[in-house]
């Protein structure tokens, strides 16, 4: 692929070591659902050589889930919106306020969900093997 990528349509994936001349992966007709990212971690993320999910995506609302990612630490870029981003550490819920330019790392294994106050579209570099989800109302 050359030329400009649109993460909103066309998610990547980036190996976590270079792999000859194509050190990225287009992720052609990727439908931002659960059996997309299931077939993505399925079909092109190993043990050995994980990698991370590029992508951008929007959230109307509020996230109906927590989630945590067990093999290693998310990037979210905020490019508009706004809201506040909760994480679970241990007992203890953190919560940020967030707008468009703000970043937020997920420490790896850390429960984090966000509320949508405007529209959120945010850049992910998100490690996927391993992700869990937790409906909002369960105890983590």
């Amino acid at each position: 692929m050359s030329g400009p990528i649109d993460l909103s349509k066309t998610p990547l994936h980036l190996p976590s070591t270079m792999a000859g001349d194509h050190p990225y992966v287009p992720l052609e007709a990727f439908g931002f659902d659960g059996d997309s990212f299931e077939r993505y971690i399925r079909d092109l993320c190993t043990t050995a050589n994980p990698g991370r999910l590029v992508m951008v995506e929007t959230s109307p609302a509020d996230w109906s889930a927590w989630e945590r990612h067990a093999e290693g630490d998310e990037l979210v870029v905020i490019l508009a919106g706004a809201g506040v981003f909760h994480q679970m550490h241990g007992e203890t819920v953190r919560s940020w306020a967030f707008k468009a330019g703000d970043a937020f790392i997920n420490p790896k294994g850390v429960w984090h969900t966000a509320d949508v106050t405007e529209p959120m579209r945010a850049l992910y570099i998100t490690p996927c093997p391993g992700t869990e989800h937790k409906p909002r109302g369960e105890r983590l």
